[in-house]
């Protein structure tokens, strides 16, 4: 696991903007970050359960995966009593930002909406519906959010999650076209982020890996991503990387 040089995110942004130029659609882009890691695992986790009660937060140590935290603010699928949710969640600011919305995130956020909107008609659950867009903070960032509700019976459950895995706001869209992208200029193995992570079950949670980190050898390996239009500025969606980082870093600075 290495941290990943700017200059090696910038080239690889630029190679995403010369290809959705050409091609159009969205695709998300995600570098590693090097911190020194908690001292305790077992206080940080206590601390991002009591920062962000909101969030699916997490510990978790695997023989093939090493040790991992997270505090992810997207679900997947909720279910219970035959009731379903999911939400779109794609744009991200700072939260004490007034600077406006642009048309391109607004555009992207849609472009998410619309494609689990699909999704659910094609398993064809009975009630969807579909909230209006609408900001949401989740700790240091804010981000555009459409929530969905849906009948739902547990068999169906990890059909769905099948078939919104990956959304395009860990791959991009067309979602194909964006892995290929993001195979070809990623130099790091992404492992279990942007994954599926939670329970199933009577009640399911299931949530999207994002805001997460490895743990090797003392130091914090985190995961950052963001997605890319043939309008994105590299150096802006590097600042949006370096926002998303807050999230577990100001935890390990206060606690």
């Amino acid at each position: 696991v290495e941290s990943t040089p700017k200059q090696e995110y910038l080239k690889a942004a630029r190679n995403y903007i010369d290809y959705l130029t050409e091609y159009g659609g969205k695709a998300v882009l995600s570098r590693l970050k090097e911190v020194k890691g908690p001292e305790d695992i077992k206080t940080y986790f206590h601390d991002l359960c009591e920062t962000y009660p909101n969030a699916f937060v997490y510990a978790l140590i695997g023989a093939k995966i090493g040790i991992w935290v997270g505090a992810t603010p997207e679900t997947l699928i909720e279910a219970k009593d035959n009731i379903g949710k999911t939400m779109a969640l794609a744009g991200t600011r700072k939260v004490d930002s007034d600077i406006s919305w642009e048309e391109k995130e607004f555009e992207e956020h849609e472009l998410v909406a619309d494609f689990i909107d699909e999704k659910l008609k094609d398993l064809e659950l009975e009630n969807i519906q579909r909230s209006e867009r609408f900001e949401a903070n989740s700790g240091p960032v804010k981000h555009l959010r459409t929530d969905f509700q849906f009948n739902i019976n547990p068999t169906q459950v990890w059909r769905l999650a099948q078939k919104l895995h990956p959304t395009p706001a860990v791959s991009g869209w067309p979602v194909d076209d964006a892995i290929s992208l993001i195979e070809n200029n990623e130099s790091h193995d992404r492992s279990i982020y942007t994954g599926i992570i939670g329970r199933i079950g009577e009640t399911t949670n299931l949530y999207v890996n994002l805001r997460c980190a490895q743990i090797v050898k003392g130091n914090m390996f985190l995961y950052l991503g963001g997605g890319f239009t043939k309008d994105s500025d590299p150096e802006a969606e590097w600042q949006e990387t370096e926002n998303k980082s807050a999230t577990l870093i100001n935890v390990l600075k206060n606690g």
